[in-house]
């Protein structure tokens, strides 16, 4: 399965799949200090971040045109800084 992962330094993780189904979500005790409103504003930057990162990987394995007709749209905003930082190295054969 295709996933993608975020996680901010106050313990907050999060796991998803392409398209941003949450697969897991991991909070410590310094992260429930953030207060209900901060909690639920990082947490959904997360989600968005990793949504972002599975969606592309799923855009390198599948192609793009396959995700459009599942439905699983890129945050071309996202998926532009995801794709300037991701490795090339990886890629040579």
């Amino acid at each position: 399965m295709i996933t993608g992962h975020a996680h901010h330094d106050t313990g907050i993780a999060i796991e998803v799949g392409a398209g941003g189904g949450l697969r897991s979500i991991a909070l410590t005790e310094r992260s429930m200090r953030l207060g209900r409103a901060a909690l639920a504003d990082e947490i959904l930057t997360l989600v968005r971040l990793a949504t972002a990162r599975a969606n592309e990987r799923a855009r390198h394995v599948l192609g793009a045109e396959h995700l459009e007709a599942l439905g699983i749209h890129a945050d071309t905003e996202l998926a532009e800084e995801i794709e300037s930082t991701t490795p090339q190295s990886w890629m040579v054969r």
